[in-house]
């Protein structure tokens, strides 16, 4: 009886202390990954624009969604987003501005001059959360292109026949292991990253053991069981090549991981391991951009399968890694889950076709995976079909769910997300496979990556410092603390005082930047003018900006090779020509220091006033305007409307050219340094889309109405039923409209469609 009883106590021990064992094991293999990532939080940006193609005189209309990196909810990290536009072929900077984020949204556009070239521009978006130092890859672009003038003959650019292939082998999981059935993924591409479908044999020991061909945008992959005692390689026949490509290595001992079923409700792995190893306690973690959401564990003897429930787990890449009892990680591959977990954004026409000019009623519905009305932030374009590019796949689904989720580019993203191709999980679970987890962002060698070079480039405050222009030993030791005054050109922004701390460091905010928007924000230190005080602030962020943005690969999904059929997109021959005039430049004779706004033409009226002394005016022999050392001197002479002269200070040197008053001309900066005061650039000024209202009488306006963008708006948003109305009107352009409406929900859904309907010119 003793020994029984010692023997249920060391079982019940044993089993308890296995349990604690493996709470720990799990615990480590989640805090490890999640642990990094909790203090680490990043944004994406993604710009959507109101169409792709553009000709010069035009305003681009873009909306910038700033969504948080882990669970793309609306960030409220940032506060400014930096934009540019660069030209690609000569990377030169063309536009660069500041724009509010708001809640996590910017409403933004730019006007593209008649000066610009032809060619492909990259529109970016950098914030203080999503640009950071010693990254290698940045995400952050919209692909525009510009004409001068639209040309129905669309033109698109065919995949260039390249004799170069690189074909690569994906083992799943990591490894082949011989007396293993495993899955052998591939992937053929040519020296321009572009995909090729291939077919070719697999030999075994130069005895062909099975014949294969690429599914999907030269992807593929085979299943066999190796064994380490032979050999393998590959020939490929189409196209046939000189060469073959070995298969390999093959452990002799080992464990695979493989993907049997990804289904709405779960996924089923098998794992597998040699004859000659000992049973072993493993485990499998899947976790989504760096949050685990299921940990699995089971005893593995020979074969092994674990179900791992897909409910509440996010739709996007799923990293699933295969531990060890010692949570040592033995296999690793990407799963696709739960595609049907988005926003479905319905729209509905009152009509397939409307005359010019006509109004269009425009219904829109959004709801989630259990078919519910969802509460969601769209933004809607209409335009003319003529202005799309069909080769840009590029839309909020495939850039947060895939392009910025995976390192490298991803050829034609858009496939995966269009619900017309029957075959998209199917070829999206071969993407996984060839992609490799090390591509992945989130795997765990790439997120402590992530940490030691989460330094931001860009900042939502900007940083001076107020110093004596002659310091002593008196002032340097007295406390710097001074009042400075922030205010705009426009007296209804008000003005705003901040105190610098005790060694005079001061911060302006984004609520100051706002200040001065559509123009600048004007920053005075208020001391008196003895002892002299310096203030040192200037913003360098489009500097910064530029100097990191060279260091990194620009990803954009590589485009598609569909060619845009010109009948579909302008059906109707008839087509208005707009002939634009040539630029018209009015020129002044008359010379005159123009300044940037009211404020600074204050700062100018004030310096006049403050040199009102014009009977005491006077040049001495030495040519210098009112010399002090030269007061009422025998040799002094009045000084000649539109003569230069040496000017004494405070006068700065220039001309003293005024012919209606005796003052000398100052610059912009001669007046900013002589009251103490510095600007920074506010936020570029907002702009309402055009929307063309008629009724009975301006229906019939002659007036014509060539508005190719029909309708842009960036701010709608659904009610709880998930539900909008949207009106507008149509133009006099007789053309295909292409309708494009993309969204996120408040809890991180994503949804995107398109619409299209005819316009006919009005038979009268």
């Amino acid at each position: 009886m003793k020994k029984i009883l010692f023997f249920f106590f060391l079982l019940i021990y044993s089993l308890h202390t296995f349990a604690q064992n493996n709470i720990a094991t799990v615990d480590q293999l989640i805090e490890q990954l999640q642990g990094l990532t909790r203090s680490n939080s990043s944004d994406i940006v993604y710009l959507q624009t109101s169409k792709n193609i553009y000709e010069t005189e035009e305003d681009v209309w873009f909306k910038g969604y700033v969504l948080d990196g882990q669970y793309f909810t609306l960030s409220q990290r940032s506060k400014i987003l930096f934009v540019q536009l660069i030209e690609d072929q000569t990377d030169k900077v063309v536009w660069k501005k500041k724009y509010e984020i708001e809640n996590g949204i910017v409403s933004g556009h730019l006007f593209l001059k008649n000066t610009l070239p032809e060619g492909t521009y990259s529109l970016a978006g950098y914030s203080a959360n999503s640009f950071f130092r010693n990254s290698k890859e940045f995400y952050a672009l919209k692909k525009i292109k510009i004409v001068k003038s639209i040309n129905q003959k669309i033109i698109a650019n065919p995949i260039e026949k390249d004799s170069i292939i690189h074909f690569t082998t994906f083992p799943e999981g990591g490894r082949l292991v011989s007396e293993i059935q495993s899955t052998l993924g591939f992937k053929a591409v040519n020296s321009k990253g572009l995909p090729i479908d291939v077919s070719g044999t697999l030999f075994e020991n130069n005895i062909p053991l099975l014949q294969f061909k690429s599914k999907h945008s030269g992807m593929g992959a085979v299943i066999f069981t190796p064994n380490s005692n032979k050999k393998y390689h590959i020939q490929l026949t189409e196209p046939a090549l000189v060469g073959t490509f070995p298969v390999g290595p093959i452990d002799q001992n080992g464990k695979v991981l493989r993907l049997l079923r990804n289904s709405k409700e779960d996924l089923l792995f098998k794992i597998s391991q040699s004859d000659a190893l000992p049973e072993e306690k493993v485990y499998l973690r899947l976790q989504v951009r760096g949050v685990v959401y299921s940990m699995a564990s089971g005893i593995l003897q020979k074969n092994l399968l674990i179900k791992i429930p897909l409910k509440d787990i996010p739709q996007g890449i799923a990293e699933v890694t295969l531990f060890n009892e010692n949570a040592v990680p033995l296999a690793e591959r990407l799963v696709y889950v739960n595609q049907e977990q988005k926003l479905t954004i319905k729209t509905e026409l009152d009509k397939s076709n409307y005359s010019t000019r006509e109004l269009v009623n425009l219904k829109i519905k959004v709801t989630d995976q259990t078919n519910q009305g969802v509460v969601a932030h769209l933004g809607l374009s209409v335009y003319d079909g003529l202005y799309q590019n069909k080769q840009d796949a590029k839309n909020i689904q495939s850039h947060f769910l895939l392009t910025s989720q995976l390192k490298g580019t991803v050829y034609n993203p858009g496939y995966y997300f269009d619900e017309q191709n029957k075959d998209r999980e199917q070829v999206l679970n071969l993407l996984m496979l060839t992609q490799g987890w090390r591509n992945y962002v989130w795997d765990d060698a790439n997120v402590k990556e992530l940490v030691t070079m989460q330094k931001p480039v860009v900042f939502d405050e900007l940083k001076g410092k107020i110093q004596l222009a002659k310091p002593d030993k008196i002032a340097a030791n007295a406390s710097m603390q001074k009042m400075i005054k922030i205010s705009a050109a426009d007296k209804n922004k008000g003005v705003d005082f901040i105190m610098t701390d005790s060694i005079g460091d001061f911060t302006i905010t984004s609520n100051d930047l706002k200040k001065g928007e559509g123009g600048f924000t004007y920053i005075q230190l208020m001391t008196p003018p003895k002892p002299k005080y310096l203030m040192n602030f200037k913003d360098f962020s489009f500097e910064e900006i530029d100097r990191e943005r060279k260091t990194k690969t620009l990803l954009y999904p590589l485009q598609g090779s569909e060619k845009a059929d010109s009948k579909e997109i302008s059906p109707f021959a008839d087509r208005v020509v707009i002939n634009k005039l040539d630029e018209v430049l009015i020129s002044s004779k008359r010379k005159k220091t123009v300044f940037r706004d009211k404020y600074i033409g204050k700062l100018d009226s004030l310096a006049r006033a403050e040199l009102q002394a014009p009977n005491d005016d006077y040049v001495c022999i030495n040519n210098i305007f009112n010399c002090p050392n030269h007061v009422n001197a025998p040799g002094n002479s009045l000084p000649v409307v539109g003569h230069e002269y040496i000017r004494n200070k405070p006068y700065p040197i220039g001309g003293y050219k005024n012919a209606n008053s005796r003052h000398p001309v100052f610059t912009e900066a001669e007046l900013l340094n002589r009251f103490n005061i510095a600007m920074v650039e506010g936020y570029y000024g907002k702009k309402v889309f055009y929307e063309a209202v008629y009724d009975n009488v301006t229906i019939n306006d002659p007036i014509p109405d060539y508005r190719n963008t029909l309708f842009w708006k960036p701010d709608i948003i659904t009610n709880e039923q998930g539900e909008a109305k949207i009106t507008f009107f149509c133009s006099d352009i007789n053309s295909l409209f292409l309708g494009n409406i993309e969204g996120v929900s408040g809890d991180g859904l994503l949804g995107a469609d398109n619409f299209k309907f005819s316009v006919n010119k009005k038979v009268k």
